[in-house]
């Protein structure tokens, strides 16, 4: 795993990480419990979604993969399916409530995205999330246009 740059970031780029890996780099005590709690239930939505048998990758965003964040207020995920996933098929509850935006906010607190692999929506959202908000440039004085990278994890 690649250590976090000056800025607290991971250089820009997509980063395969093990759920420890992340843990390590972001899901610590830091001036609050919100980055365990957090962490933990990333590690509830990946064994659940491991479980469910998706053959998905996660991405993971947000001000979580911002470590001078010391209390992120939650975590961004695309839910990245296989290239051939039917999009439209019918889904057991479970799987359902893993793949839907509004139950994966309220049992999670994530804001989910779907995508297939290898798909434009899927490019779209890896360019977006290595993109820093003005709301952190501005906070830690990071330089305008500066790319963050973000990880994928295989549940």
């Amino acid at each position: 795993m690649l250590r976090l740059t000056d800025n607290g970031l991971f250089p820009e780029g997509v980063y395969p990480c093990t759920l420890d890996e992340v843990q390590e780099a972001f899901g610590r005590f830091q001036g609050s419990d919100r980055r365990p709690r957090l962490f933990q239930k990333l590690r509830d939505y990946a064994e659940a979604v491991g479980k469910a048998s998706f053959a998905a990758t996660l991405m993971i965003d947000g001000s979580f993969v911002m470590s001078q964040v010391d209390a992120p207020e939650d975590i961004d995920i695309v839910l990245i399916l296989p290239a051939d996933w039917d999009l439209a098929g019918e889904l057991r509850p479970f799987e359902y409530n893993l793949v839907a935006k509004q139950r994966v906010r309220i049992t999670y607190g994530f804001d989910l995205f779907v995508v297939r692999s290898g798909s434009e929506e899927e490019t779209i959202w890896t360019e977006f999330f290595q993109q820093i908000s003005p709301k952190w440039t501005n906070a830690f004085q990071l330089p305008q246009g500066l790319k963050k990278g973000i990880v994928t994890l295989k549940p």
